[in-house]
């Protein structure tokens, strides 16, 4: 976490401490939910190992969201940024790892050390550009430019998690996406 910190804001060992002291270290089973739609979600975690799935679910499908993968932040942005009901399930895929942060505890942070405001700003932007670019690909690309981009960019997703979630993450079925990986080998 520290190393990663640094590569975004410079920090003091006695700020890094500051920083490691707000936060809970924590373990999760794989396919335990740590985050659910009927709660607000006042926490936000760093993932220092194993991987997370965030979903809806609508009509009674499933629907994938966002993976949250290692060295970075998960939470459901939209009920922590407005303090409203949760709209993401968030699921461990493999055992994981990390430091729970509670939004008081955060927020006390951002008063007293204002570089820690420009962490908080860094990480809501990627999680918003992460968005959008999601939304952009949808919008702009075929079915095999999405799978071909995100292999290019999250290779290891395709080891660690079903095909089934990969494809609901891309907006097809299960055979869609079987057929595009086929096609890509050939």
């Amino acid at each position: 976490m520290k190393e990663m910190l640094n590569s975004i804001i410079c920090l003091t060992e006695e700020n890094f401490q500051l920083f490691s002291n707000a936060s809970k270290k924590k373990k999760a089973a794989k396919g335990e939910l740590l985050f659910t739609p009927q709660n607000i979600c006042r926490k936000i975690l760093f993932i220092e190992n194993g991987l997370l799935r965030g979903f809806k679910i609508s009509e009674g499908k499933d629907f994938t969201h966002h993976f949250f993968s290692e060295n970075w932040f998960a939470t459901d942005f939209e009920s922590f940024l407005t303090g409203k009901s949760g709209s993401l399930f968030v699921e461990a895929l493999t055992p994981i790892t990390y430091y729970e942060f509670q939004k008081d505890g955060l927020e006390q942070l951002y008063e007293l050390h204002p570089q820690f405001q420009k962490l908080g700003r860094i990480i809501a932007e990627k999680a918003f550009l992460s968005t959008v670019e999601k939304l952009n690909d949808i919008q702009t690309l075929d079915l095999k430019g999405r799978y071909q981009g995100l292999v290019a960019k999250n290779k290891e997703l395709f080891q660690k998690v079903p095909q089934k979630y990969i494809a609901s993450y891309l907006g097809v079925s299960e055979q869609s996406l079987s057929r595009i990986k086929k096609d890509s080998f050939s």
